[in-house]
């Protein structure tokens, strides 16, 4: 049985609470029920979380405990609005800790037609549990498209390790299916000043970059917003030609700083190393080029007067080069 009222209360009590900008007080939880945190390795124990993503946490957490079901995981369809650039990367602990353990955490689901549903949050745990084959332990909510994605945001912004580009290209998945800065601002805590500028860097990195590059956890916003400044510039280089430039063999966060050194030493025209000065005409003459310039210097015996002659000759020789060359 779907449950509506109780989270969609949970829901729009987390929400009045981070209006009023205070830290609210825990919902009653029953005495018999002592809560238990959920392991590390499901959970991402010690994270900080926001006053509205807290109350979201304690109001619902008993009531979700007392209304959990078994469903079978290719049932569940993936959200549209994707949190994490590839959820099925390290799933390694995840699955030896449900296979040990139990999954711990339960997921939140929507019941969708044909008997399907659709998956609000716990991605990760959805496909453990399939790679595993056990049944997903979770619970069937009715929530509209809004309630749903504020959901998956508080839910995430207490469990996810996320970073910054995933969080932009969660902000610009949000705003580009037509949903208001606003409602970013509610389900992942970010400023509408920051939410456009987010979104600006999702849309103006091509998505084939972003992937090669990956996540790059630990890495904040200024390396990403150099790279969209490299190549939106005139003359950048294409999507193709950049993805070759990532060196897989590094960490994501080091690819990131690579790519953006190498594509800065690529647009920089490069430099005319100054050649050696040469003898001319048996050591008589001494020439040194470096870029354009050509300096002439008489050596031992030759007078000064022959600089002379060179100097005014030289719009002879221009011409007798120019004809030969058909300049």
């Amino acid at each position: 049985m779907a449950r509506k009222n109780v989270f969609g209360d949970a829901l729009r009590g987390a929400m009045k609470e981070s209006d009023r900008g205070a830290a609210p007080s825990p919902a009653p939880r029953a005495a018999e029920t002592p809560p238990a945190p959920a392991p590390a390795a499901e959970a991402g124990a010690g994270k900080r979380t926001a006053p509205n993503v807290r109350y979201f946490s304690q109001s619902f957490e008993e009531q979700m405990k007392r209304s959990l079901q078994d469903i079978d995981p290719a049932r569940i369809d993936m959200s549209r609005f994707s949190d994490r650039i590839d959820p099925g990367e390290d799933l390694s602990e995840l699955k030896e800790s449900i296979r040990r353990n139990g999954q711990q955490v339960p997921v939140l689901v929507r019941r969708k037609a044909d008997d399907r549903f659709e998956v609000i949050y716990g991605r990760r745990r959805i496909l453990a549990c399939r790679a595993l084959e056990r049944p997903v332990r979770g619970m069937v909510v009715e929530l509209d498209d809004e309630d749903a994605l504020i959901a998956q945001g508080l839910e995430n912004a207490a469990r996810l390790e996320t970073s910054y580009i995933e969080r932009a290209l969660f902000v610009k998945q949000i705003l580009d299916a037509g949903f208001t800065a606003v409602l970013v601002e509610k389900a992942i805590g970010v400023e509408e000043t920051q939410v456009y500028r987010m979104r600006g860097i999702a849309r103006d990195i091509p998505a084939e970059v972003i992937a090669a590059v990956g996540a790059a956890h630990g890495v904040g916003r200024r390396p990403w917003e150099e790279l969209r400044k490299i190549l939106t510039a005139e003359g950048a280089p294409k999507a193709t030609k950049v993805v070759k430039t990532v060196r897989t063999d590094l960490s994501s966060g080091d690819r990131l700083k690579a790519l953006i050194a190498d594509l800065k030493s690529a647009g920089k025209p490069a430099r005319t190393q100054p050649r050696g000065e040469r003898e001319i005409a048996g050591g008589k003459l001494r020439a040194r080029r470096a870029g354009k310039a050509l300096t002439v210097r008489p050596g031992d015996g030759v007078p000064e007067a022959f600089l002379d002659h060179l100097e005014t000759a030289l719009p002879d020789l221009l011409q007798e080069w120019e004809q030969k060359n058909g300049a």
